[in-house]
């Protein structure tokens, strides 16, 4: 068991890939399971009252497409991770040659999109359940996640170029960089 593990690499996955991951997952479980839309009504007919209801998840009408791309924006995003991680070899898709990019637009995808399904629906702002309030949090949480990521990725490569060189102070000699300077010593 312990072998196979190792062949998948997952010591490559960092804990800040693993909260990206867990965060991915966790809004995808919210689209597809939880409650976004929440109705009831009571009917009564002179003696007997009946009550109906019901809840609707992301990936239900009304506008059953919005949850629909945003549940594979984050899809994307998750196997974006998992195939840099446990397999750089692949070759996947990516916006401007970045991953960290790349998982930056998917979740900001996934964030308007969540964000317009509310907007067609701002009417019946009551109706909104649990998996709505929690698919904000998640989302902002992607967002926010992957933001950070892509900011010291572009923070790293910056921090790893020399610096230009000073021009020497007022008064000082400056002795050429192919000369090294002379010895103790030496009659130079």
């Amino acid at each position: 068991m312990e072998d196979q593990i190792r062949r998948l690499h997952l010591e490559r996955i960092s804990r800040e890939d693993w909260v990206l991951i867990a965060v991915g997952v966790a809004l995808v479980f919210d689209l597809l399971v939880l409650p976004w839309f929440s109705f009831g009504a009571t009917i009564s007919v002179g003696s007997t009252t009946v009550s109906i209801g019901g809840s609707l998840t992301a990936v239900d009408a009304p506008d059953a497409w919005l949850g629909v791309l945003a549940l594979l924006s984050c899809a994307f995003l998750v196997a974006d991770v998992g195939f840099e991680r446990l397999s750089p070899q692949t070759r996947v898709p990516s916006l401007a040659s970045d991953r960290e990019t790349t998982r930056y637009v998917l979740a900001c995808v996934a964030a308007g999109l969540i964000v317009l399904k509310f907007l067609f629906h701002i009417g019946r702002f009551g109706e909104l359940a649990l998996g709505f309030w929690l698919a904000v949090l998640l989302v902002g949480a992607l967002v926010a996640l992957t933001r950070r990521t892509r900011e010291v990725q572009r923070a790293a490569p910056a921090a790893a170029t020399p610096a230009p060189p000073r021009p020497p102070a007022a008064g000082a000699t400056r002795t050429p960089a192919a000369e090294p300077a002379p010895g103790p010593g030496s009659t130079a």
